[in-house]
Parts: C-alpha cells; structure tokens; sequence
C-alpha cells in the first residue's frame, strides 16, 4: 500500500503546541484540546527541521521544509513565517509521541537554544536524546505587547523511545492560535516517566 495523505481524515499527527501570548501549552486527547501544565518530554533533535509555515484557521498548516538544516529554502509567500518541527515524546502527559512547531519567535529563541545544548552534550549521549523540562514562563514585553518565554532545559538524556518509529496519526491539524481561556481539562507533571 502506498503511505501518502490523500486528504480523507486521520492524515494528521498528535500534537503539543505552545500559545505565547498565554504562556500556555496544549495537546489534543480523545478529541479535545486540553492544556498540558508543565510538561517533560524527550525531544528527537535528531531529525528537527527548519521550515517556512503558514497556519491559517481551520485548515492544516501549509509547511515548505528546508533542503538541510544549513541550507534554506526560498519563502513561499508573504504569510509563511520561518519555524521549526520536531517530535517529543511523553506516555504520561501526551499520550505517546506528538508533533512540536512553531514560528514563534519567542520560542524559537528558547529552541535554539536548546539545539546549541544537544549540540554540544549529544557526543557524550550516543543513542540517546534529552528529556525536556518545561518548568514554566517569563513575561516579555516587546513590540507585539507582552508575551511569555518558556523556561525549557535538558534535564538529563534516555534512550530513544521505540515510539519514535511508529508515529500515529489524530483527527485535526494544529491550529496556530489556542484559546486565551484554559480548557477545563489540564494534564499535570506529577509524575516523571523518565
């Protein structure tokens, strides 16, 4: 059987998002976005991408990737903005392996970051990846009035997640704006799984 999106339904995988004007994270479970507080995740930075990406309302993300992550590709359009994708793992708190993006810049700061880290400790981590703590937020007032840095750290490297190799797909796309209100559903941290 051929494995592409032939746009029927169940095309697309899990997500975790992250709203910076909230400071909040989100994730859809039985069908309903519900904020995640606090999550921790193994991130695959192996595989990260670079992209241009454009999120409209209602519609699944229109993503160009990058050749490499050295090497750009051109912007497609004025709308698209320059971002990032990953997956992350968490059983607990995700229920299984979900897809990270975002064109943030407040947060794409924060991944880059991160990546400098992995860069650096990933030698002495052979077959491993870092488990990510989110720990919280810090306000930022800019030019596009304030919004909320995510405090993310490498708390320690696991072994990869079999996981990893066998992605599942859920109902809907990620939207680029989460609601300003918390859901009435949230999924805490009490719990490490790593």
């Amino acid at each position: 059987m051929l494995n592409i999106n032939d746009g029927s339904a169940g095309e697309f995988k899990s997500y975790i998002k992250y709203n910076a004007k909230a400071g909040r994270w989100y994730t859809r479970k039985d069908g309903e976005e519900v904020e995640v507080l606090n999550p921790t995740f193994v991130a695959d930075l192996d595989n990260i991408k670079t992209a241009w990406m454009y999120f409209a309302a209602g519609t699944a993300p229109n993503v160009v990737y990058d050749p490499s992550l050295s090497v750009q590709s051109p912007k497609p359009s004025d709308d698209h903005k320059k971002g990032f994708e990953f997956n992350v793992f968490s059983q607990l708190q995700l229920g299984g392996v979900c897809v990270f993006s975002s064109t943030s810049g407040i947060v794409g700061g924060v991944i880059k970051d991160l990546y400098s880290q992995y860069e650096a400790e990933k030698a002495a981590n052979v077959g491993s990846l870092p488990v990510i703590e989110c720990s919280g937020v810090t306000p930022e007032t800019g030019k596009h009035g304030t919004n909320y840095r995510p405090k993310m750290k490498i708390v320690k490297w696991t072994k990869r997640p079999d996981a990893f190799d066998d992605v599942s797909y859920v109902e809907t796309a990620p939207t680029q704006q989460a609601a300003e209100t918390a859901p009435d559903v949230a999924v805490s941290n009490s719990v490490s799984e790593f």
